[in-house]
């Protein structure tokens, strides 16, 4: 019997026996292709981050509230020993003017001018570090010792199908492990030396779904569903990592997150912004914040809790 009498048969089959049921031989065939040819890859990526080392400068409208504040401490503060201590000073320079003094041991000691002239002296010797290392001068995005105040966040230059892209490290989910493991693998693959990190939890943060270019979709894998796990370094004071470079890994840098917009593709970079904290906030003000409502607010604070 050929294929076209069995065909034949099996239709007759199926309106005699599965009435009101929708069964072709040349459709089920076409599903069963179909699902074959568009089949993806689970692929864990990793997001990992190097924490600010430094605190960011402060904008006009803190600076402005930190003077406020300090002119608030000292006005509603009490005095300190180290004042108290000056006042006394100041009484016994009076009484030396006068003649009053007879115990000449009270006035050789160290005042409390003398105290506060020493620890000056001391304090004009220190000189802080700059902001700004050498690797802000050159712009070197492989180096760790840049934009000390921001996040920087790991980049590779991997390639897919034909093409080198920027993304997150990534690797595709072996049976037999959970998709934390593979992200913990894709660290030890790209990491020549032993790396401290903090993995924050077993879950994924993110998700983005893309397909691969046509040389790439081999054995009727179309494409990959990226899964996010976000972790952070736990290096003290890092200059850079030994990454493994490879003919299918040819760069890694460190970014920001506003960075991140200049090498990483629309959709998957939008992806990666949303599981991120921005590097600064935007604060709008829509009027100057001066002394006077400042003050007006200190006192509706002080009504509202007294009441």
């Amino acid at each position: 019997m050929n294929l076209k009498n069995c065909v034949t048969v099996f239709s007759r089959l199926n309106g005699c026996l599965f009435k009101g049921y929708l069964c072709n031989l040349q459709q089920s065939a076409f599903i069963v292709l179909k699902r074959h040819f568009t089949d993806w890859h689970t692929v864990g990526a990793l997001c990992l981050e190097r924490k600010p080392i430094i605190t960011q400068p402060l904008i006009p409208l803190e600076q402005k509230y930190l003077q406020y504040l300090q002119k608030l401490e000292v006005e509603k503060s009490y005095l300190s020993d180290h004042e108290k201590r000056h006042i006394e000073d100041l009484k016994i320079t009076d009484k030396l003017k006068k003649g009053d003094v007879e115990d000449m041991d009270v006035v050789s000691k160290q005042t409390a001018q003398d105290f506060e002239d020493f620890w000056l002296e001391e304090l004009n010797k220190y000189k802080p570090n700059s902001r700004q290392t050498e690797a802000d001068k050159t712009n070197d995005r492989h180096s760790l010792q840049r934009r000390l105040d921001s996040s920087l966040v790991l980049v590779i230059k991997q390639k897919l199908g034909n093409d080198y892209r920027w993304i997150l490290p990534q690797a595709v989910h072996q049976t037999g492990e959970t998709l934390r493991q593979t992200v913990e693998q894709v660290l030890h693959n790209i990491c020549v030396d032993p790396v401290k990190v903090q993995f924050m939890g077993n879950a994924p943060v993110g998700y983005y779904k893309y397909k691969y270019p046509k040389a790439a979709r081999a054995n009727g894998i179309c494409g990959a569903k990226v899964f996010f796990f976000k972790a952070q370094l736990l290096e003290k004071n890092p200059k850079s990592l030994n990454i493994n470079l490879s003919d299918s890994l040819s760069d890694a840098i460190w970014l920001t997150h506003s960075e991140l917009n200049e090498v990483l593709q629309s959709g998957y970079g939008k992806t990666v912004q949303s599981f991120l904290f921005p590097d600064t906030l935007d604060i709008d003000v829509s009027h100057s914040l001066d002394d006077s409502s400042l003050e007006d607010n200190e006192i509706i604070l002080k009504t509202s809790v007294s009441n």
